[in-house]
């Protein structure tokens, strides 16, 4: 079984193709320009032979290639269909990001978005990273942490629904407060010119709805049915959709990126 399988990365866990699909472009498309700063300030190579791993859909990989003529782009996930949607926006490879399946120092840049934390090795995944990244080439990564979760009103439903969502992530090995580690990772692993920066995603500037719908949504979905039943989960998103139309309502988290260069 791959890393990404007992992560959870199966197909099984993305039954609905064509909706998660639609998630993933709406989570995309609201917060671009903050992440294209961000990417920017990171040092994200600008032409070359660019590796998005987790690339899903590709609607990020596309994004950045709109921006980046120079860039040929290939994505890799372990998504057979979520790939199968990228192949017009990347060359695709299904594979796993613990066993790269390409030749050392084949890659100009590698970027990695709200992957390392599914994964329960990522010092070995970002040892890949290096080996397959040219001396000079620049590393990306970023990713949430569910530390930095601000909730108001914070019905008890939602709470219930984030700690099951956590205690499923970590059985499989995930850490959803992988954001605040990722400074460390990089090092450890061998990159040199480390720098980070915080990106606030808030409901003030996203609307409740967008927030609602793109931050808290999925904490309503892929648990196990030991640690909150469906009838559960099914009240927690419902409890979502109304704080999502509630008058005052506020939401916050915290992505944090880093970069970092192979000598």
């Amino acid at each position: 079984m791959s890393s990404l399988q007992q992560a959870g990365y199966s197909v099984k866990r993305f039954a609905d193709q064509p909706a998660e699909a639609s998630r993933l472009e709406r989570q995309a498309g609201v917060i671009a320009d903050a992440e294209e700063q961000a990417l920017v300030a990171l040092g994200l190579t600008q032409q070359g032979r660019l590796l998005d791993l987790g690339c899903g859909p590709g609607v990020v990989a596309a994004r950045i290639a709109g921006r980046r003529p120079g860039l040929r782009i290939v994505g890799l996930d372990r998504d057979a269909d979520l790939l199968a949607l990228a192949g017009g926006r990347v060359t695709p490879v299904r594979a796993d990001a613990a066993e790269l399946p390409f030749a050392s120092e084949s890659f100009d840049g590698v970027h990695a978005r709200l992957l390392l934390r599914h994964l329960p090795d990522p010092a070995r995944t970002l040892l890949e990273i290096r080996r397959v990244l040219r001396p000079g080439g620049r590393l990306v990564v970023a990713d949430s942490d569910d530390g930095a979760l601000v909730v108001h009103p914070f019905p008890e439903e939602i709470a219930r629904a984030l700690r099951a969502k956590h205690q499923t992530a970590r059985r499989r090995g995930a850490d959803p407060l992988i954001g605040r580690r990722l400074v460390q990772l990089v090092r450890d692993a061998g990159f040199s010119g480390v720098t980070a920066r915080a990106q606030v995603i808030d409901s003030g500037s996203l609307g409740t709805g967008a927030f609602g719908q793109v931050v808290l949504a999925p904490l309503a979905g892929a648990i196990d049915p030991d640690l909150l039943a469906p009838n559960q989960q099914a009240a927690a998103a419902a409890v979502i959709r109304a704080w999502s139309e509630a008058s005052g309502a506020f939401g916050m988290t915290t992505v944090v990126g880093v970069g970092g260069t192979r000598d």
